[in-house]
């Protein structure tokens, strides 16, 4: 049994939340975020 929602089973969850954290700190947009991340 699983359920419906478990982020501690989905290891994308804590990066996606380390990335929200971030980008609220550093107050930039998705798109800032992402672009000083990407090679």
């Amino acid at each position: 049994y699983l359920p419906a929602y478990s982020p501690d089973l989905n290891l994308i969850e804590h990066k996606w939340a380390q990335a929200k954290a971030l980008r609220r700190q550093q107050n930039q947009t998705v798109e800032m975020l992402f672009k000083s991340y990407t090679f």
